[in-house]
């Protein structure tokens, strides 16, 4: 039992007896005491708090009451207040006590944002523990059941240096190859997207119709530039007439299904400066770089958190151009940055983010139909 001495001379009223209410204490053993006090003293509500309270629950607490004008005072516990009458009537709200918690369900659960921050940014710190953080690696292709343990499962980005040698296109890609032999068909792309930062986002609304032709002779002409690209919205593969370019590309039969799938590959086909903005992929990709070369800034998805995602899979984040001011955490963010160059395979696992720009003139083609799990609720 803890015993508090409470001072309690200053919360005796002293104001217009029109205000004061007088208390009558009677404590057990049959003493009473009689103070006056304003209705809203703290003293008043101490004495209504502790006589309400089981007794089992509360903690003692030692009352000192002013009698005989100041010149004696009266000691008793709080356990020892039997009943309280007040002239006149006091209607006091008292706090109404918790109950106790009886099961695992009535307790509040903790915020699942933070607790998920605190869980990412400990992956990451893991992550930097290892001797090859923010490498990725570049090597001949290994078996498929090697990538799927080495790299698949452990969502784990890398670069594949052979798995484009057998390709024609290779050999005959470039921008003269489609308007010499493609130039008649018509395409679609996305044009003027320098008037618009969310180009991506509203990407509809740039989209234009214009022969391939038409469009090698801008990426040609124009220079570098962001305002115009061919890219995976476009489904060009889809039009009948740029069925014959997938004739010059072979498969991968251990990675990917064996279905030339026109719904699950892409072209991407601009000048240099184009720029992919941030995201991430709700599933697994291939990239593979034909023609040109490509910059490409990586981040893990254990650095989500930092990245100011809106509309599920982007950021409004410009790695090229970051504002420190606005948006602090960057400081904290780790890129890994590489160059694909003709003839490289970037695996992009599942939920990484990538911004990518083309260094120059660049054709592209990305694959979504692994030959592995590759569908994931979102």
């Amino acid at each position: 039992m803890i015993a508090e001495k409470i001072k309690v001379d200053s919360a005796i009223a002293t104001a217009d007896d029109s205000q004061l209410v007088q208390v009558m204490l009677m404590l057990d053993g049959g003493h009473q005491c009689e103070i006056a006090l304003m209705p809203d003293a703290p003293l008043l509500g101490e004495l209504f708090q502790a006589l309400t309270t089981e007794p089992e629950k509360s903690e003692s607490k030692l009352f000192q009451i002013p009698i005989e004008e100041g010149n004696g005072a009266l000691y008793f516990p709080s356990t020892s207040l039997v009943a309280i009458a007040t002239d006149p009537a006091v209607s006091l709200t008292i706090p109404e006590e918790s109950k106790p918690i009886e099961t695992r369900e009535e307790i509040e659960p903790d915020d699942p944002v933070q607790q998920l921050e605190w869980q990412l940014n400990t992956y990451h710190k893991l992550e930097k523990l290892s001797p090859n953080y923010g490498k990725i690696e570049r090597i001949p292709h290994v078996s498929g059941p090697e990538f799927l343990e080495r790299f698949y499962i452990r969502n784990k980005p890398v670069i594949f240096t052979d798995l484009m040698d057998n390709w024609k296109a290779r050999s005959l890609w470039n921008p003269q190859y489609f308007k010499e032999k493609y130039g008649h068909v018509t395409v679609g792309a996305q044009f003027n997207r320098e008037s618009n930062q969310q180009y991506e986002w509203y990407r509809n609304k740039h989209q234009q119709m214009v022969l391939f032709g038409e469009f090698v002779d801008k990426v040609l002409q124009g220079g570098d530039t962001n305002d115009y690209y061919m890219g995976a919205y476009n489904a060009n593969f889809s039009r009948e007439g740029l069925h014959g370019l997938l004739d010059d590309i072979e498969l991968f039969p251990e990675y990917l299904t064996d279905s030339k799938d026109v719904n699950k590959i892409a072209l991407w086909f601009g000048p240099g400066g184009a720029i992919t903005p941030l995201h991430f992929d709700p599933l697994n990709t291939f990239l593979c770089q034909v023609y040109g070369r490509k910059r490409v800034r990586l981040i893990s998805p254990s650095q989500k958190h930092l990245l100011g995602a809106y509309g599920r899979f982007f950021s409004n984040i410009d790695l090229e151009n970051p504002n420190f001011e606005r948006y602090p955490q960057l400081k904290d963010l780790d890129i890994m940055e590489l160059i694909i160059e003709p003839g490289n395979v970037l695996f992009l696992p599942v939920g990484w983010w990538h911004q990518v720009r083309s260094l120059e003139v660049s054709i592209s083609l990305s694959f979504l139909n692994l030959a592995f799990e590759n569908t994931f609720d979102f």
